[in-house]
This record gives structure tokens, C-alpha cells and sequence, in this order.
């Protein structure tokens, strides 16, 4: 039975504690394990006061956390409940930005509705399981339903950091035992199901870190140009959503090596060379520097 909370509550129970308790929970939840350094750097307490929260939380939630020895912090446990109800979505977020409280109530400073929400796309019970494991630098094993290919079996893949498109949740990771030369790939966190994590064990290897991927790491110069099917309105559009002067037709920025696929389908940019265009598909750009941009797409 799901015994836990929305902020909300909590605030009525715990009053001026619930923020820390929740951020405890969180921290359990999506990381693995707490600490008194990380309240110390959270809300500037000292070690006494620090002790007295995780005492607290433990005794609201007694069976979520254990202390390691050997590691010299509190971590989560297989039977772990959760004293905050949150979603995958919110977790993300603030993985990504920071714990931020006014993230767990539904109090919008102006108006606001996020667009096309759909609430199941996002498992968080398997979203924690991959946070855990890129916040420890540890291995997964999960079913993966690929769509570039039909290999939908099990994997074995070490988290390496978080992105976000817009629209979708993806993680980077390094996948073990792949048959081809590509062992760092993008996934998106909607497609990883049955994710079991692999523990202490399976630790992270230099050449499967972050720091060794070598896609992640290359910058590469983008020189788009608008495209040569837009119309004069079309053009207008574009330049006001891109923020380019009014008689600008160039965007140069730099993205990663990793990430220029996704920019490439998200931006509505035709990798094909100028002259080749139809007016089947719509575009808002080329790559005007293609040689240099192709070789990562």
C-alpha cells in the first residue's frame, strides 16, 4: 500500500521540518544515500542538527535506510517506502537543478499548465533505479525497446548523465558486451524496462566513464542556414523562435558530437545537401557546414 505523502501534507505534519525531511527522502530515493555534509550544504545546519533530521526521518520511515560503515553514510534499503510522493517528471528536474521545494507544491507564481502530460509514460520506481546507479557510477541490467533496431533484449549498461530535449527524458550510458564498435549511446528513459541494479560489483571502469566518451566530450561547430523552401512568413517565424535578427539567415552555435542527432530532428534541420530538397517534408534549416556536422549524425 503507497503510505506516502504530497508535500503538502507533509508540511501539515512536520511543519518547518518538512522541506529537509523531504529533501532526505529525495536524496534516498533518487541518489541511493544521505549524509550530514549533504543537509550541512543544503541548508547551512551544523552536524548536530543534521543528525537530528536523519533520526527524524528514520523514525517516520524506520526501514528506508541503513547506516554503511565502510562508506560512512546512510543508504537506501531494498525495502525502501517513500515518505514524499513525487513524479518522475519532478524528479528529473531537480536532479538536473537542484532540490527546490516550491517544485513539490501546485502553486504557480502566474498561471500555468504544462502541455501534453501524459502521467504513466515514466515509471518512477525504474527512473530511481537508473538515478541510483549513475549517481554510485554503477551497472544495470534492463530490457531496452530500441528504435533503430529489434534488439529489445537485455542489457547491460552503466548511467552516465541526464538530458533533456524538450520533450523527452534520456539518459547517456555506456553498454556492455555490444557486438559493434558503439558502446556509448543515448537512451531514452521511457523505452528502459524491467531495470534491475547490479550493485557495488559491477563499478564503473575508466574507459566507461564519462570522461572516456569521446562523442560527449568533442565540441562541434554548427553553422545552420534557414531553409531554402520557407517562405518569406515561414522565415520570419523561424528567426523570431531561434532569437535571430530580423535579416539574420545564419545560427551558429556548438553542441556536442553525442547530442547533434537529437538537435537534427528536433530543430527540423535537412541534413541533405542544397539543391536536393523537396516539399514533402518540412524544414527549418540546413547545415551549411554539413562535411563538418555529417560524419556525427
Amino acid at each position: 500500500m503507497d503510505t506516502s505523502q504530497t508535500y503538502t501534507e507533509l508540511q501539515d505534519s512536520a511543519g518547518n521540518s518538512a522541506e529537509r525531511l523531504a529533501f532526505i527522502d529525495f536524496k534516498l530515493r533518487f541518489t541511493g544515500s544521505i549524509k550530514r555534509s549533504d543537509l550541512n550544504e543544503a541548508f547551512s545546519i551544523a552536524d548536530a542538527s543534521a543528525s537530528k533530521l536523519i533520526a527524524a526521518y528514520t523514525s517516520l520511515r524506520p526501514n528506508n535506510l541503513i547506516y554503511d560503515r565502510s562508506k560512512k553514510l546512510n543508504v537506501v534499503t531494498e525495502s525502501f517506502k517513500p515518505l514524499l510522493s513525487i513524479d518522475s517528471l519532478t524528479a528529473l528536474g531537480m536532479l538536473a537543478n537542484g532540490f527546490n521545494k516550491n517544485k513539490l507544491v501546485d502553486s504557480p507564481i502566474l498561471p500555468y499548465s504544462r502541455i501534453g502530460t501524459l502521467p504513466n509514460v515514466l515509471d518512477v520506481t525504474e527512473v530511481a533505479k537508473i538515478t541510483r546507479a549513475m549517481f554510485n557510477k554503477q551497472a544495470i541490467r534492463c530490457d531496452y525497446i530500441s528504435n533503430n533496431s529489434d534488439n529489445h533484449g537485455s542489457r547491460e549498461i552503466l548511467p552516465l548523465s541526464l538530458l533533456f530535449d524538450g520533450r523527452n527524458w534520456i539518459f547517456r550510458g555506456y553498454q556492455r558486451g555490444t557486438p559493434d564498435g558503439t558502446k556509448f549511446k543515448n537512451f531514452n528513459f521511457s523505452r528502459t524496462t524491467s531495470v534491475t541494479e547490479l550493485g557495488d560489483d559491477t563499478i564503473q571502469r575508466p574507459h566507461e566513464s564519462i570522461e572516456a566518451d569521446k562523442l560527449w566530450n568533442e565540441k562541434v561547430l554548427v553553422i545552420l542556414t534557414l531553409h531554402n523552401n520557407l517562405n518569406e512568413l515561414q522565415k520570419k517565424s523561424v528567426r523570431r523562435d531561434f532569437g535571430m535578427a530580423d535579416d539574420d539567415d545564419e545560427l551558429v552555435l556548438t553542441e556536442r558530437a553525442a547530442l547533434l542527432w537529437i538537435l537534427e530532428h528536433r530543430w527540423f534541420i535537412d541534413r541533405r545537401e542544397v539543391g536536393s530538397e523537396d516539399n514533402k517534408q518540412y524544414y527549418n534549416f540546413h547545415f551549411k557546414n554539413r562535411e563538418m556536422c555529417i560524419p556525427f549524425l
